[in-house]
């Protein structure tokens, strides 16, 4: 009798060779997670340490069931077996339906990294510790028998030093096989040396890790692994291209593993968390950022949906909601089956579709791009079994049911595309049990019931295209709301189109102003140009001396004096900027233009009204040293003359712009209402050119009216198109309208839609940052219900530290460390608590240099990274401020925060921020980084405002506010020398208190 053997390459072609790549791998680790009842999963890549940890906090394992189940092959580790207690569950959670079919699940974990260290525990059990080195089964001439697993037992996670017996029994069996000639003294050596290097502390990494993973008690349980060396590979698929669009393959596999996108999703049973630990420092990258993936919100936005279900013969019978507007009960048959019941069984689906051009949708156009984007990524329809994912379905390059092939063949019949579609099928192990994965989790078994499922989707959307998404001759009568409401989005499109188009041109332009003004005065151009135009004047005025005629000199002197006005006059026009019209411009430009108005105010005071009495005083001064008189009336009268020759040159200029501009449209609307009426002609023409051709005598009477319903439809749609376009013409022409108020000013409906179009800006930006508060806000009210329940035992537990450091000096810098810092959490935490549950702070003088303390040990790490020098003067040094630290140091932080984040945009050579105090102890915080714009000086405090790229614009103004309330204030100083930015903090006076 002979039997079969097995070798242990076995195990290498079952693992790591069976499994698409490292994406599918760790699907198979979340999987197995999910079976094992847990309720999360955390993974944690350190690309420097070249290691991979993955935790769950499921039923565990015993030893007996890591033997027994773990490290035997088959079905037997997920199944029930009669030789073999069957699986362990959690009966305090709902039972769980096993996703684990062949057993060889656990074998893709070659495919993360060559060894794997796994950590197990089941209830009431201790720490079972097995060490597997996967290349030794990639070995040829080795039986499975010939592989040794060395297995531990620990009462609590195990150290470094702990781990080393498991290294030294797997390094001597590589000896033992090295010894029986098995392996060659190359391979071995390189098998050694991989497990010697495999150094880390479990307990170590376990204490350092975000979220907590007990196995120390006898109620835990859960089973960690730790995978080094870590394929290359992985960077790659967790990387992807950075310049291309498409999701990485880490992306593609693993966001979505519950169904999260539609309204009615079941809560999901995992929490997944990936953090990808790329640097030496303990920042991290959250490679499953749920945000990423679509939301139930993005879900309802969406243009159209399609929920129901297909019965065990393939019929889909649902509900179909053409954006938003209408909605349809719809049947949709299939016949591949021949109306017998089907072997994939009964399954629903819920899908959403965004239209492919904007123009087309009704979603506005921030969202729209939002979820477009998540579609060119993510989009696609989703197969969950039991809310877990099917892969690769789902992943916008896997067409299984060529939806985009077909789209490139033609797409004005075959209306869906796989990346504007975002959807889930949903089914589950008692109906669709025919539906089997294959062994390497690359979709179903392509079986008659796969087959089936295929068939009956490709008939869906097929049909649905034919239902309701065409817009010829063959569509049906539900097809209508599509094609009338497209038609409406695509006519508003053009207008709003043509709209923006021409106020892009004027708002660039306008910008473009703005940006040159400020440009200017930051050079002082505009006070150098004046002073041109004096200067030149005043050689005019001295070349008066060379004319002997008195009466020919003094017409002269009012001449000169006409001109430089005149010049002066122009040049005010050349950089005043009159406020926009026919659009509306964003907040932050309103600001600038504000701002704008602000400095030509100045201007005016501080160089054209001095201009203008410098010319009255050469006039006067030429006047005196030539002895000439001259007529005041005569001066008047052309200063009269000067100021209405200006106004009716305005005046007539738009005058004549309003003539042409009414001419243009008359124009427009009579081109307009001639061609309006030759389609009509020109149809009624066709109409009847095709009544001469019909054969009345051979068509029945049902013919006949249908053929003449068509008819007068072919004229009617026309007609009614016409109609409907003259009327939106009429309204805006009848929209043109103006009237007095009662200061006697003109109102035109230009300003009123400005007016409304600003507010609507405002209301937009208001309405974000109302949500980003909002959500803040849910946020501090965990922190505080957190806070609150434990800083009794804080605030105990310092007065019992400062007990101890009354009578032990050694403690008293740890104590008022402590304290101080506790006090910084506080005074933030407690802005949200009533003050009769504050912590006893009180008012205290604050050396600032202590301040200075704080700082670099706060941000030391930044500053060097970032190679900034951080100096104060001896003034500073000898500075102290009144008041609670924790109102305080929040605004330092904030400022030095930005300081940081400013000079590292810079291309400043040595970066420096300097810390300044004056006698009456003012404190300046200066720095050398990006200097803050002329436009901006007036707006930074302003909440809402920020240049950072996604910034809050919250710090300086929550810093401003904060001080006011302990009267003092912060505001932007001039530049301290060697520096481009400083803000000063100064004591508010009484006066200004008052």
């Amino acid at each position: 009798m002979a039997n079969f053997k097995t070798r242990a390459r076995a195990l290498d072609l079952l693992g790591r060779q069976q499994i698409a790549g490292i994406p599918t791998a760790i699907n198979e680790l979340l999987k197995n997670a999910h079976d094992a009842y847990a309720d999360k999963v955390d993974i944690d890549y350190f690309r420097k340490d070249n290691l991979f940890i993955l935790r769950d906090d499921g039923v565990g394992m015993s030893k007996n069931d890591f033997v027994t189940r773990w490290l035997t092959l088959g079905t037997e580790s997920k199944l029930v077996n009669k030789k073999i207690s069957p699986p362990p569950i959690d009966k305090t959670k709902p039972l769980r339906t096993s996703m684990g079919e062949k057993g060889i699940g656990r074998l893709a974990i070659a495919s993360i990294g060559k060894q794997v260290l796994i950590l197990s525990k089941a209830k009431e059990e201790k720490i079972v510790a097995a060490l597997i080195n996967w290349e030794i089964f990639e070995l040829p001439g080795l039986n499975l028998e010939d592989v040794v697993v060395p297995i531990r037992e620990f009462d609590t996670i195990p150290s470094e030093e702990e781990i080393e017996p498991m290294k030294k029994e797997l390094i001597d069996s590589i000896g033992v096989l090295l010894e029986k000639d098995d392996i060659s003294i190359d391979e071995a050596k390189s098998l050694s040396e991989t497990i010697k290097n495999f150094v880390f502390s479990p307990l170590a990494y376990n204490k350092s890790l975000i979220k907590d993973y007990s196995l120390e008690n006898e109620s835990d349980s859960g089973t960690f692994f730790y995978i080094s060396p870590v394929d290359e590979i992985i960077n790659i698929d967790i990387d992807g291209n950075r310049e291309s669009k498409d999701a990485t393959k880490i992306e593609k596999m693993l966001i979505g593993f519950h169904n999260t996108m539609t309204p009615d999703h079941p809560d999901p049973v995992l929490d997944i968390s990936f953090r990808d630990y790329r640097g030496d420092d303990d920042t991290y990258l959250n490679i499953i950022d749920k945000e990423h993936f679509f939301t139930k919100e993005d879900f309802e936005l969406a243009d159209h949906h399609f929920k129901g279900k297909f019965d065990a013969f393939g019929q889909f019978k649902g509900l179909i909601k053409i954006y938003h507007e209408k909605t349809f009960d719809h049947i949709v048959n299939w016949n591949g089956n021949n109306f017998k019941e089907t072997s994939c069984g009964e399954f629903g689906i819920n899908l959403a579709y965004v239209q492919g051009l904007k123009r087309d949708s009704i979603i506005d156009s921030e969202n729209y791009n939002r979820i477009t984007s998540k579609a060119d990524k993510f989009g696609g329809l989703y197969v969950y079994k039991d809310n877990i994912r099917i892969l690769p379905y789902g992943d916008s390059d896997y067409d299984y049911l060529e939806i985009e092939k077909n789209r490139t063949k033609r797409a004005s019949t075959h209306f869906f595309s796989y990346r504007r579609m975002f959807g889930v099928i949903n089914i589950d192990n008692q109906h669709n049990y025919r539906l089997k994965e294959k062994a390497g989790r690359e979709g179903f078994i392509e079986n008659k019931a796969y087959r089936q499922l295929q068939g009956i989707l490709k008939n869906f959307f097929g049909q649905l295209a034919a239902d309701f998404f065409r817009d010829d001759k063959t569509a049906g009568p539900k097809a209508e709301a599509w094609v009338e409401k497209r038609r409406e989005l695509q006519s508003a499109h053009l207008a709003l189109e043509r709209r923006d188009k021409l106020a892009k041109v004027r708002k660039d332009k306008f910008e473009e102003l703005i940006e040159k003004f400020f440009k200017e005065l930051s050079e002082n151009k505009i006070e150098y140009d004046v002073q041109d135009i004096l200067n030149n004047s005043l050689l005019e005025f001295n070349a008066i001396s060379s004319i002997k005629d008195h009466d020919v000199a003094s017409q002269r002197l009012l001449d000169i004096e006409f001109q430089t006005r005149q010049i002066l006059s122009d040049y005010k026009k050349k950089i005043s900027i009159p406020y926009p019209k026919g659009f509306t411009i964003k907040k932050t430009l309103r600001e600038d233009y504000n701002s704008y108005l602000k400095e030509l105010d100045k201007i005016e005071f501080n160089v054209f009204k001095p201009a203008i009495e410098q010319i009255d005083l050469n006039v006067e001064n030429t006047v005196k040293i030539l002895h000439l008189e001259l007529s005041k009336r005569r001066r008047l009268e052309q200063a009269v003359e000067f100021i209405s020759s200006e106004a009716k040159k305005v005046n007539n200029q738009k005058k004549k712009d309003v003539s042409e501009a009414v001419v243009d449209i008359s124009k427009r609307v009579k081109e307009l209402t001639t061609d309006l009426m030759i389609d009509l002609d020109d149809q009624i023409r066709i109409v009847k050119d095709n009544f001469k051709t019909l054969n009345v005598s051979a068509e029945s009477d049902y013919n006949l009216v249908e053929k003449r319903k068509e008819l007068e439809d072919d004229i009617q749609l026309v007609s009614v198109r016409n109609t409907n376009i003259l009327d939106t013409v009429i309204r805006q022409l009848e929209g043109i309208y103006w009237q007095k108020n009662d200061d006697n000013q003109i109102i035109t409906n230009d300003q009123i839609t400005d007016a409304l179009g600003e507010e609507l800006d405002d209301l937009r930006e208001r309405i974000q940052t109302d949500i980003e508060l909002s959500q803040l806000g849910l946020a501090v009210g965990v922190i505080h219900h957190e806070f609150s329940s434990t800083i009794k035992a804080v605030r105990s537990s310092l007065r019992d530290l400062k007990a101890w450091s009354d009578v032990n000096e050694s403690l008293d810098g740890v104590y008022k460390n402590i304290k101080i810092n506790f006090e910084h959490l506080d005074g933030y935490l407690n802005l949200f608590t009533p003050l009769n549950r504050r912590l006893n702070r009180k008012k205290e003088e604050i050396k600032a240099l202590e301040i200075k303390t704080f700082l670099i040990d706060l941000f030391k790490t930044r500053l060097d990274r970032h190679d900034i020098s951080f100096k104060h003067t001896k003034g500073f040094s000898k500075a102290t401020l009144f008041g609670f630290r924790s109102t305080f140091y929040p605004v330092f932080v904030n400022i030095l925060d930005n300081a940081i984040y400013w000079l590292n945009k810079s291309d400043a050579e040595d970066k420096v921020i300097r810390l300044h105090a004056d006698d009456l102890g003012n404190i300046y915080i200066s720095n050398n980084g990006t200097k803050i714009k002329t436009q901006d000086n007036s707006k930074i405090f302003n909440l809402g405002f920020t240049r950072k790229e996604n910034g809050r614009g919250m710090g300086l103004h929550i810093s401003k506010e904060v001080l006011n309330a302990e009267d003092y204030t912060i505001f932007l100083d001039n530049p301290k020398e060697g520096s481009t930015v400083t803000f000063k903090i100064e004591k508010i006076k009484i006066e200004e208190n008052d």
